[in-house]
This record gives structure tokens, sequence and C-alpha cells, in this order.
């Protein structure tokens, strides 16, 4: 039924430069596109639910400093959750493409695409600053600062050429840890400890010669023939 929709869902994240991408964003595009092309769009739970159950996606969970997964903004925090994903910040859920691997270039180029959204969205709070309010413009100014800093550090230190022999040096340790062993097979030569001693000869056990039951032969006999000759 909703196949049409996961298809779509496919699409757009496949063409999105983020590649780990919010649900809800993903959900929005999807909706867009059914009401342009007519197809049935579930609600976001359902929909969370749907690309869960496809084996073409993997979910990345949000998580706070502390390594726990980020609640929800409560009701009365709605309208600070619209201004902040008008600026490109969601919270909830990650989804992507299970064939797309986390390569160090990847994760470096989402590094470097998340600080540069954060000093655009600062610039734009800068723009949008109310008027006479020196506090508020100092304050901004020292944010400014300091993720401009940041910005020239992270693409220092996240640089795609770092980034690229990092890759080169995780696949040959890997090809290295990974290459098979040449199992030593066992020697079908026996060592000369291990050779059998050869088996003494076995002795020749000769039949006994056979004597007439009852018939000894006596010494007289034996002294009457020498007498004869």
């Amino acid at each position: 039924m909703y196949e049409r929709c996961l298809n779509e869902a496919e699409r757009i994240l496949a063409s999105d430069k983020d590649v780990i991408v919010p649900v809800k964003k993903i959900w929005e595009a999807v909706e867009k596109q059914g009401r342009a092309q007519g197809f049935e769009i579930p609600g976001l739970p359902d929909f969370t639910a749907l690309l869960e159950g496809d084996t073409r996606f993997e979910f990345l969970t949000s998580l706070d400093e502390n390594g726990e997964a980020l609640a929800d903004l409560p009701r009365d925090e709605t309208d600070q959750e619209e201004e902040l994903e008008s600026l490109g910040f969601y919270s909830g859920d990650r989804v992507k493409l299970r064939s797309v691997e986390l390569t160090p270039e990847v994760i470096g180029g989402l590094i470097r695409q998340k600080v540069d959204m954060t000093m655009d969205a600062l610039a734009r709070a800068w723009d949008r600053r109310p008027e006479g309010d020196s506090d508020t413009e100092d304050q901004l100014l020292d944010i400014l600062a300091k993720t401009q800093k940041l910005q020239r550090e992270v693409k220092n230190t996240f640089s795609d050429e770092r980034m690229k022999e990092l890759g080169q040096l995780l696949k040959k340790t890997e090809h290295r840890n990974g290459s098979p062993r040449k199992v030593s097979r066992p020697s079908t030569k026996k060592s000369p400890a291990a050779k059998k001693k050869p088996a003494a000869p076995k002795k020749k056990i000769l039949p006994a010669k056979k004597t007439l039951k009852g018939k000894k032969p006596s010494s007289t006999s034996r002294s009457k023939r020498f007498r004869r000759s």
C-alpha cells in the first residue's frame, strides 16, 4: 500500500548530501511529493514505523552529551522547534540508506556541513537581531567569533585530504587483520622418534614329533641291533 511512499523516501534520501537525515525532514519531503503526485502518505509515527520495517533503511538515534537519547521538546516549545527546523535543525531519530557506508571521508564531510550550517544560522540570527539591544549584539558577536574559529579548525582537521588518508589507512589495517592466514597442515611424514620400531621376528614354532603310543624304544633292542651288525 505504501510501497510508492517508501520508494520516494529512498530516492530523496539517496539524493540528500547529508547522508544521515532526520526522519521528519524525509517525511516532510515525501508528504510534499505525495500531495503533488496524488499518492497516500501516513502520519509521522506510521511513516517512521514503515522505515524501521524496511531493510533499505538504517536508523541512528540522536544522543545528548551524556550518550542518552534526546527527548522530544515539550508542547509549549513548539514555536521554538519550528524555528529551529526552518534553520535546518531537527530533533528526533536520523535515518540513512543501509547501502551507504560511513567512511571517514563521508563523516568528515558531515561534520564540516554541520558546522557550516551552524555558522549560516548564526549569520541569519545576526541579520534578525533586535535593534538597539547591545547585550544581544555582544552575545551574538561572541558566538559568531567562536563558531568561526571552530569552522576553521574543523576544515583543517577534517579536510578531504586527511579523511582520505585516514580511510586508506583503515582499509590497509582491515586488510592486514582480515587476510586469511595460512593454516599449516599436519605433515604426513613421521618423525624419527615417532617411527615404529621394526617388530622382532616371530619365532617359528616347530611341530612336535609324534610318537607311537605304548612303544618305547628299549635298551635291549638297541643292543641286539648292535650285535647283529
